[in-house]
């Protein structure tokens, strides 16, 4: 096509302003459902600790007339503990930088500190299901918490080399929820699980497990809640869960504030801190850990496809 003799055209022009517009767009994930959701308390030591007690299996109990009463030795409580772990978020804006004309924010500083904000309340979300151990730290090292995932030990269904290559199947499902039953755990369920997981959690096929709405040009073909022998599960997408442990199946007992709290040490603000410069230094920080009061009210499935 062709273009008129002498037409001036844009590329060559100058002084035409930018078209930017004063929106900035964020999709990045900030559910943490666990964090919102686990009861809350405080610690008082960088160590913090609590103690479970369970009572004895049922058994057989009848005695005869005028026997003498005889004591039996009380089992003690369990005493356990978890480490505070400190999390930092910093930045620092120039002083020009906070004086300039910016789209989508009035202040440098303010939009930093919410997006900061929202990056720490992710990272506890990690540390409080994904951490697989707990540290007492030193003076160069980092105390840290044990999360949800570490704690879990007495009921686990691990994936044999012959399932390993598979995602979760029904029969393994039930057998978890079998085991946390047997140990004392209440229903409602909420089972946290990554993309893979749900996927297949959906196509489980036993008649107890869909609730499916049928409407026109419409079909519906997820599991989101399952009645089991062993009682009721509702199933969380969780992110963390998907990135960090995509291969397992994070199965939390009712009430969950009861058996899981988080332990606040410290929770600050935002914080200035000392001028070096022409710039401003921000610093936000928490310190926290995680009790465990009964990891038996729980359980996880481990060690399946993660992909």
């Amino acid at each position: 096509m062709a273009i008129g003799t002498g037409s001036y055209q844009t590329y060559t022009t100058v002084g035409i302003r930018e078209d930017l517009i004063d929106v900035i767009t964020n999709i990045s994930p900030t559910e943490n459902w666990f964090t919102k959701n686990s009861g809350t308390t405080r610690a008082k030591q960088t160590y913090h600790e609590w103690q479970t007690d369970a009572l004895a299996a049922a058994t057989a109990n009848a005695h005869v007339e005028s026997e003498v009463a005889s004591a039996s030795a009380p089992t003690p409580t369990v005493r356990l503990g978890n480490y505070t772990q400190i999390l930092v978020k910093d930045f620092s804006v120039s002083d020009t930088n906070e004086a300039v004309n910016h789209a989508g924010r009035a202040s440098e500083i303010a939009y930093q500190k919410a997006k900061y904000t929202k990056e720490l309340a992710n990272d506890i979300e990690y540390a409080l299901i994904v951490n697989s151990a707990a540290a007492s730290g030193a003076s160069a090292t980092a105390r840290q918490l044990k999360g949800v995932l570490g704690w879990i030990t007495t009921n686990v269904v691990t994936a044999t080399t012959a399932t390993s290559a598979s995602a979760v199947n029904e029969t393994q499902f039930n057998a978890l929820l079998a085991l946390i039953w047997a140990q004392g755990g209440e229903e409602p369920y909420t089972a946290l699980v990554g993309a893979v997981q749900k996927r297949a959690i959906s196509a489980f096929t036993g008649n107890n497990t869909r609730f499916n709405n049928i409407e026109k040009s419409k079909i519906n073909a997820v599991v989101d809640v399952y009645e089991s022998d062993y009682g009721k599960v509702i199933f969380k997408k969780h992110r963390v869960m998907q990135a960090a442990a995509p291969g397992t199946v994070l199965v939390l007992g009712s009430p969950l504030g009861q058996l899981w709290q988080k332990a606040w040490l410290r929770q600050k603000g935002w914080e200035l801190m000392a001028r070096t410069g022409s710039f401003q230094h921000w610093h936000l920080e928490s310190e926290l850990t995680l009790e465990a009061r009964q990891e038996k009210g729980s359980g996880k499935l481990t060690g399946f496809l993660s992909t």
